[in-house]
């Protein structure tokens, strides 16, 4: 059975966890891996993993007794190699990286193959929209955006930076999603690099 967006993030999880630590991971440690608001929205996503048969767990149905089942790893196995195009911080250049770096991404998370490609993200800008220091972000080539979508915008032809998107009569405003932070607002055109589709968090054991 088909998995959700969220529940495919809660299943990588819990395989990158187990194959870094060796014991499952407990509902907390996937609601702050994941950026999710309790463990008991995790419980939920758990349960339905169950349902679906990707996930077994033992007889009190522990946390830490999550098992995956064989057939997670097929479902979670489309994936599709994006090119890594470097990495983007508030106010700071796109830093350049080896033409031959890609990641793989799970299909469902690319609409467009030709057109979307990957930047990772460092800084705290948009840290209230649960995209955090390290995470992977894919960015579909899109020069139009709507009004709320997250781009990331190129600034004097040479900065990048990501932030959320809105035009307001004769200015654009780049909002970031951080209250101690303050909006860019820009006066005529911006080159607008792409659109984030997707965010990707890999867990880094401690």
């Amino acid at each position: 059975m088909a998995c959700t967006k969220k529940q495919t993030e809660v299943l990588h999880f819990v395989q990158t966890f187990i194959e870094h630590e060796g014991y499952a991971p407990s509902y907390r440690e996937i609601a702050d891996g994941l950026g999710l608001a309790s463990p008991s929205t995790v419980h939920g996503h758990i349960q339905a993993l169950r349902e679906k048969g990707y996930l077994e767990m033992g007889e009190e149905g522990e946390a830490r007794s999550i098992e995956v089942v064989e057939q997670a790893t097929r479902a979670t196995a489309p994936s599709i190699l994006l090119p890594l195009a470097g990495l983007i911080t508030a106010g700071e250049p796109i830093e350049a990286v080896e033409e031959n770096e890609a990641m793989a991404v799970p299909a469902e998370f690319v609409l467009d193959h030709d057109n979307s490609y990957i930047l990772r993200v460092k800084g705290r800008s948009m840290i209230e929209d649960g995209i955090f220091d390290g995470d992977y972000v894919v960015i579909e080539r899109n020069p139009s955006p709507k009004n709320g979508e997250v781009v990331v915008a190129l600034l004097d032809n040479a900065y990048a930076t990501l932030k959320r998107f809105y035009r307001e009569r004769d200015v654009i405003r780049l909002q970031p999603a951080n209250s101690t932070m303050d909006p860019i607002m820009i006066r005529g055109d911006i080159n607008i690099q792409g659109v984030v589709r997707a965010v990707i968090r890999k867990f880094q054991p401690a």
